[in-house]
């Protein structure tokens, strides 16, 4: 389950406006609920502590700053796929578009449209990218995220109409197009090489919606 919420993480994470209007629940709202959870300033301290003191999350950064990871960039926000959750999203005012394009910036990928250095010294006395992952994790209060998650499967038609939209994809579409590119098994495999479970997370993603 862990795993999981770890995905749904990801997935909340495309909206973090403020809630302006007091009227029934919307999926915006929804998000937001997710977001409160997300200690965003502990995080961020993470981040800025294993870009300085830990080399092979350097490396790392370097490699997603990188030409070669902007073909998977492309290939992922090209997607048909992608555009249509992407437009979906805007269409209910959740702004993923603008969240993703923050993450460009700092990493000098090209923004996403659904419509159309210095030298570092190899200093790793952290844990690296392994490490970063599993020490932003464990920020996150679990339970609680489990729980939200389940309230709103249960009780919020918006959430449970993105829950559906996404469930109803034909994965065999997505494993199709994940294994065709060379590029995005590149960075798969550069992940499993950290130590990440690559395959147990996209298994529970798998779970999650029910394409198994």
């Amino acid at each position: 389950m862990k795993l999981i919420v770890a995905f749904a993480l990801v997935t909340v994470c495309v909206s973090s406006l403020a809630a302006d209007t007091a009227a029934p629940r919307d999926l915006k709202e929804d998000f937001e609920e997710f977001v409160a959870l997300i200690p965003f300033n502990k995080i961020n301290d993470v981040v800025i502590k294993y870009i300085i003191l830990d080399g092979e999350f350097r490396s790392f950064v370097k490699y997603l700053q990188s030409g070669e990871f902007g073909k998977v960039w492309d290939q992922i926000f090209s997607h048909h796929l992608m555009k249509d959750l992407l437009r979906y999203l805007d269409s209910k005012d959740v702004d993923a578009v603008g969240l993703i394009n923050q993450l460009a910036d700092l990493i000098g990928q090209p923004h996403v449209n659904p419509d159309v250095e210095g030298v570092l010294v190899e200093t790793k006395i952290l844990g690296g990218v392994k490490a970063i992952f599993e020490e932003i994790i464990a920020l996150i209060n679990i339970d609680q995220m489990e729980a939200l998650i389940l309230d709103k499967l249960a009780n919020s038609p918006a959430f449970q109409e993105l829950y559906n939209k996404i469930s109803s994809i034909d994965y065999a579409e997505i494993d199709e197009f994940l294994e065709n590119s060379a590029e995005i098994q590149d960075f798969l495999q550069r992940l499993r090489k950290y130590g990440i479970t690559v395959d147990d997370f996209i298994y529970a993603i798998k779970e999650f919606f029910g394409w198994l």
